[in-house]
């Protein structure tokens, strides 16, 4: 937390000297007869069996100028906010993600991690589903409704083949509107806030089409960053019911990854995917920017004072 006008902290000297004083007041022994006594709001307080009880109203009231102390020297916080990109969500469904190292199988655990990145993201951040099999397909376009985005994720089924470049070429297509390479000579954009992300989910390798190297450096030319996320586990290529191609390709996922300016995640359990996902919508879709409080502090300061009064009417009421 920072202050726009720290100088007027110096007011907690105020509200220490004020409590000091209060205290002191309170609690000081003496036998000399008082000018004004509070036994109305000790025997009310006693008989509640509660010692605090007849400083609780003095308590709130000072909390009260704390706050107010708060709101005059204008705090600033890092408050979540959204990025504001728009994000694709590239999904392999290639026949390799029905095997099942990942119970009940890859595709449900991407189905349900899926859904829970598009839930985790702000309201306002609008995103796309784009699968890639034998071909790429739009299955939902750019959108800020949850629920067709959540619909169309649950209703992914599996194809033969693994365009993995294609796919993620048509996300680049889908998010920046621009289906030419960058003219010769054109400045291409410094590696940096990005556009536009791809979210891209495989478990495989590439079968046929662009290939994907070709497709980040389509990605790298057009400021959108890709993160890559590679599901399934490794392992002897027999044990798969799709042989060598159920076998995940990471080096060629974390290249994708690293020359767009992403990351590359791996996940092995159905758990561990969806915590990725989680991750990944807090990467993608919240940034903190600094922002000014001082209205909630004079809020608490105003909620702190009725407090006080309401405390105080309650152990004293007015005769």
């Amino acid at each position: 937390m920072t202050f726009l006008w720290p100088e007027a902290l110096a007011g907690f000297l105020v509200v220490a000297g004020l409590g000091a004083g209060y205290a002191r007041a309170a609690f000081r022994p003496t036998s000399a007869p008082l000018s004004y006594s509070q036994t109305p709001l000790l025997a009310t307080a006693a008989s509640a069996g509660c010692r605090i009880c007849p400083h609780l109203p003095a308590m709130l009231f000072l909390a009260a100028l704390a706050a107010l102390v708060v709101a005059l020297s204008r705090p600033v916080v890092a408050w979540p906010a959204a990025r504001g990109w728009p994000v694709a969500l590239v999904i392999d469904v290639s026949r390799s993600m029905e095997e099942t190292d990942i119970p009940p199988s890859r595709i449900e655990a991407a189905k349900t991690a899926a859904a829970d990145f598009v839930q985790g993201l702000p309201r306002s951040t609008p995103a796309a589903v784009i699968t890639f099999g034998n071909y790429a397909s739009v299955v939902v376009p750019l959108t800020t409704d949850r629920a067709r985005l959540l619909e169309g994720i649950m209703h992914l089924s599996t194809q033969l083949r693994t365009q993995l470049g294609t796919g993620l070429a048509e996300g680049v297509r889908l998010l920046t509107g621009e289906n030419a390479p960058p003219a010769p000579g054109e400045p291409r954009p410094a590696m940096g806030e990005p556009r536009a992300v791809v979210v891209l989910l495989s478990d495989g390798r590439a079968s046929d089409g662009i290939p994907p190297l070709e497709a980040a450096q389509m990605a790298r030319d057009r400021g959108v960053r890709v993160y890559t996320v590679g599901v399934g586990t490794s392992g002897d290529p027999s044990q798969f019911r799709s042989g060598y191609w159920g076998v995940l390709d990471e080096p060629t996922l974390r290249a994708v990854a690293e020359l767009t300016g992403g990351r590359y995640f791996h996940a092995s359990s159905m758990e561990g995917l969806r915590q990725v996902y989680r991750e990944l919508a807090r990467v993608v879709g919240w940034t903190r920017t600094p922002q000014e409080v001082s209205a909630l502090a004079a809020a608490g300061a105003l909620l702190a004072v009725l407090g006080a009064v309401a405390l105080r009417a309650r152990l004293l009421p007015l005769s």
